[in-house]
Order: structure tokens, then sequence, then C-alpha cells
């Protein structure tokens, strides 16, 4: 598309997808991380372009940190997504649940430990829509690192995977090494470190203690490969 364009000097917009890393610090409030990170992974099922895929955990809050998030993802509610109360629905196609099922098994056969999930189910029956066999159970998965397909692709489905690290440095290099820069997060109660952080991180849009939530008309957009310029009223200025 953006060569069909250059050749006729138009102007063009792309917004394309993203690996978007969460850094969780240890002076963050780890209940209201884990449940602002249980809905900025799995909103829409994970299948949004910002969704947080990658999730970086201070090593001291690790533990515990995993313990809320693995609570509030075994509470989700699956059904049909345009019944009120649910929270999950199916996979968009069966070429998508293929792809989510393959990065868990690969994450598997390279040590990898799924805490909660880790299968397709047809989902719950009864309710008109819901029942499509596209579904498959929010699962977190730990012990992977970079070098991993779960890690460095964007699995675009209700998987993510909890890593730890040791200090801010760590973590910034770590969220930094994608080919992606759509979006991230941090989250923590010294603002003014949160910022800090944030400026040094390679990614259109860059939350604090949210994720994947939006501001009308505020510009959006990545760099690298996930697109080029800016969507919104704004970022049309």
């Amino acid at each position: 598309v953006m060569e069909a364009c250059a050749k006729g000097f138009k102007r063009l917009l792309l917004e394309l997808g993203g690996n978007d890393p969460a850094i969780v610090r240890e002076d963050c409030d780890v209940d209201k991380a884990a449940e602002g990170l249980f809905k900025g992974a799995f909103f829409n099922n994970g299948q949004t372009c910002c969704a947080a895929k990658r999730i970086y955990v201070q090593e001291k809050i690790y533990d515990k940190f995993v313990q809320a998030f693995v609570a509030r993802a075994r509470r989700a509610v699956l059904g049909n997504g345009l019944s009120s109360g649910t929270e999950l629905g199916p996979l968009a196609s069966a070429v998508q649940l293929r792809h989510v099922m393959e990065l868990v098994e690969d994450a598997r056969r390279k040590g990898g430990r799924v805490l909660c999930g880790g299968g397709a189910t047809a989902g719950p029956p009864g309710d008109e829509g819901s029942n499509t066999g596209l579904f498959y159970l929010p699962t977190i998965v730990v012990d992977v690192a970079e070098g991993t397909r779960l890690v460095d692709e964007e699995q675009f489905g209700p998987v993510v995977p909890v890593m730890s690290y040791k200090d801010d440095e760590e973590a910034v290099q770590r969220a930094n090494a994608t080919r992606y820069g759509l979006s991230a997060s941090i989250w923590s109660e010294d603002l003014d470190k949160a910022n800090e952080i944030a400026n040094r991180l390679k990614a259109g849009t860059v939350w604090v203690n949210k994720h994947c939530e939006f501001i009308r008309n505020a510009p959006f957009g990545g760099i690298n490969e996930s697109g080029l310029g800016r969507a919104g009223d704004l970022g049309e200025q």
C-alpha cells in the first residue's frame, strides 16, 4: 500500500500491529496493576493492536503480581461478545485460533509454564452466537524469555507472557527489543520516575497506570513497523 501511494505522492496513514510491553515497577499498587493489565491484555479477547502483549514485572513483586493476575484471569467470564457481562468472546477465525495455540505450544516446548488457561474450549452453551468453537481460555505463561515466539511475535489473542526484571535499565532495554513500536505502559506510584521511563520507550503511545485506554481525538499511531503517521483529529494537524 505504501509503495502504491508513493508512486503518486499520495498522503498516507498506516496503523499496523504491535508487540506492546508493560513495565510493572516494585512501587506500584499490585492489585490495581493486575486488574488494569487484565483489561489491557485481554480487552476484546486480546485481539487489539495495542493490547498489552508482554508484561515485565520487577522481581521483588513478581510472585505477588503473578498470583493476583492469574486469580483475575481465572474469574474471567467467557461468552457471546454482544451479551452483557461477557468479558471474553471468541477469536475472530479458526486461523487465529490455530496461531494462538501454536504460540502456546512453542512456549511449552521451550520450558514455559502455563499457570492458567492454555487450551481451546467450545465456549459456554445456551447463548446464541457464543458456542462457535473458537474460544481460547485466558492464558498466562511464565518461565519464558526473548527468543520464544510468544514473546517476540504479536499473539493477537488471550495469551500473555509475564517475565521478571531486576532494574529499570533492564526493563527499558527489553521493552524496546522489538521491531514494533505501537504502545507501552508503566505501572508505578512514582509519577516522575514513570514519566522518565515513558520518555525512553520507543512507542507511539505510552500510558502510565493504565493500558489501552484512549482520549477522544488524541493522536494515535506507531513507529518502526507499527505504522506511519497519526490518527485522530489532533494527529492530523
